[in-house]
C-alpha cells in the first residue's frame, strides 16, 4: 500500500545575533580569513602573471692559488703536457710533467 502526502508545511527558522556577539566576531573573522590570505599571497608573490622579470648575481671569487695546466699537443702527437700546483697530480702525470715559469700579482 503506498503512502500519499496529505499536508506539508515548510518550516523556515531564523537566527539573529547582534553586531557584539560571538556568533558576528565569528562571522566576521572567517569572512577576513577568506579574503585576506590569499591577497597577502598575491602580493608576496609580487603578481600572478609577470610580464618582465630578471635576476643578477655577483659572484665572490678569491684566488687561492692554485693553478691546473693542461696543454694539448695537437691531433697528430695525440699527447699532452701537463704541471699543477697539487703534488699528487704532478706525480702522476711522470714523462708528461713541464714545471713552467708563473708569476702571481694579486690587485685590489
Amino acid at each position: 500500500m503506498a503512502l500519499h502526502e496529505l499536508f506539508s508545511h515548510p518550516v523556515e527558522r531564523r537566527y539573529r545575533a547582534g553586531l557584539c556577539s560571538k556568533a558576528a566576531l565569528f562571522l566576521l573573522l572567517a569572512a577576513a580569513l577568506t579574503y585576506i590570505p590569499p591577497l597577502l599571497v598575491a602580493f608576496r608573490s609580487h603578481g600572478f602573471w609577470l610580464k618582465r622579470s630578471s635576476y643578477e648575481e655577483q659572484p665572490t671569487v678569491r684566488f687561492q692559488h692554485q693553478v691546473l695546466l693542461v696543454a694539448l699537443l695537437g691531433p697528430e702527437r695525440g699527447g699532452v703536457l701537463a704541471w699543477s700546483t697539487f703534488p699528487a697530480f704532478n706525480r702522476l702525470q711522470g714523462d708528461r710533467l713541464r714545471v713552467p715559469l708563473v708569476w702571481v700579482r694579486v690587485t685590489g
